[in-house]
């Protein structure tokens, strides 16, 4: 009788903590608003002009945590953080070794920590403005901010307190730049410590019009398991398209749409046991906008394992791209950067554009 007794003890003493756990995690919970204006960092005063060429890349960095040595625990690997501070900071020094090598007007960059533990809390966004230079604005936005992830189920690898999100940078004047919350969520208490997704849209006036040029980066969901969150995230994103249209501005949207593109569609061959990247439907496409995206190396791995290009298990796919407005030309088409995913689990994809008079 004592030991039952005590083994009811323990039970209940169990069921309190894990109580209190979700309770303190609720009241705590991030809780954004459907919009919210955001601070641009290094205001800058170059206005972006009709029928001149700039570059702009797009760049899922993986918070510098998911370089070619990685797997991650929701793609089938094990892990929920790299080993040590040391390896964020070799896969950051990559990072930054890409954009100098790479050098944009514009920069569209997700996954990017501020103060996480599965980075070991290094402030990337401030890391890559010192990068870029006084030449170039920021701005933030939130796509993950919870009190604590306790996932993997492990004493020292679990991924823990997270601020994290989606960073643009640009040499243009950004006049606005707002945080527009995507729509749908996962169920409590799921939704407690996961991503609350949103696209970052900023503005930035074209000298001698009185249209504007408005930037969408965003990173779409995924583990969404029916696909059900993409498909309203994708419905509210047409319909922030067709307002633009309607208004004459100039759109591109960039980033990772954790979706294949239709003309990537196949490429990659998916087995049943790996995550699918649905495919963005054939006729979801305006015909006031056109897809930008390379189809002739992959943008994304799989985290099941660390890379082995010579792996047959090693998954490939082509999610990350840009859609772009009929009233922008392409100067140079998009390109796949191929950098063997050694600093991340994604190669940037940069083109070369102008506005068209």
């Amino acid at each position: 009788m004592k030991i039952g007794k005590w083994l009811l003890k323990i039970f209940v003493s169990i069921l309190l903590i894990a109580g209190l756990f979700l309770g303190i995690l609720t009241i705590f919970e991030y809780r954004p608003d459907g919009v919210e204006q955001l601070t641009v960092k290094q205001v800058q005063i170059n206005e972006i002009k009709l029928n001149e060429s700039f570059k702009v890349m797009t760049f899922n960095i993986g918070y510098a945590g998911l370089g070619a040595a990685e797997d991650f625990v929701m793609d089938g690997g094990s892990k929920g953080r790299p080993d040590s501070e040391e390896v964020v900071l070799d896969y950051l020094a990559g990072i930054q070794q890409i954009i100098t090598e790479n050098l944009a007007d514009i920069y569209m960059f997700q996954e990017v920590d501020l103060k996480s533990r599965r980075s070991y809390k290094i402030n990337q966004a401030d890391v890559i403005l010192d990068t870029l230079g006084s030449s170039y604005s920021e701005q933030f936005a939130y796509n993950f901010k919870a009190l604590f992830v306790p996932f993997p189920v492990s004493l020292t690898d679990y991924i823990g307190y997270v601020e994290s999100g989606i960073a643009t940078y640009t040499t243009f004047r950004v006049s606005d730049s707002q945080r527009q919350q995507f729509p749908g969520s996962f169920s409590w208490p799921l939704r407690i410590a996961n991503l609350k997704r949103a696209m970052m849209v900023s503005t930035i006036p074209i000298e001698g019009s009185s249209k504007n040029l408005v930037i969408v980066n965003l990173h779409m969901s995924a583990y969404d398991g029916d696909g059900s969150l993409r498909a309203q995230e994708m419905e509210f994103l047409k319909t922030f398209m067709e307002e633009q249209t309607a208004l004459g501005n100039y759109v591109i949207i960039g980033g990772d749409f954790n979706q294949t593109f239709p003309e990537a569609d196949g490429i990659y061959e998916v087995p049943e046991e790996y995550y699918v990247a649905y495919p963005i439907e054939d006729d979801w496409l305006l015909s006031d906008y056109q897809y930008q995206v390379d189809i002739t190396h992959p943008s994304c791995r799989l985290l099941n394992q660390p890379y082995d290009p010579s792996d047959s298990k090693t998954q490939y796919y082509i999610i990350d791209g840009f859609i772009i407005s009929n009233n922008i030309q392409v100067v140079i088409e998009a390109e796949t950067l191929d950098y063997d995913f050694l600093y991340s689990d994604h190669n940037p994809v940069i083109m070369t554009i102008k506005l068209l008079p």
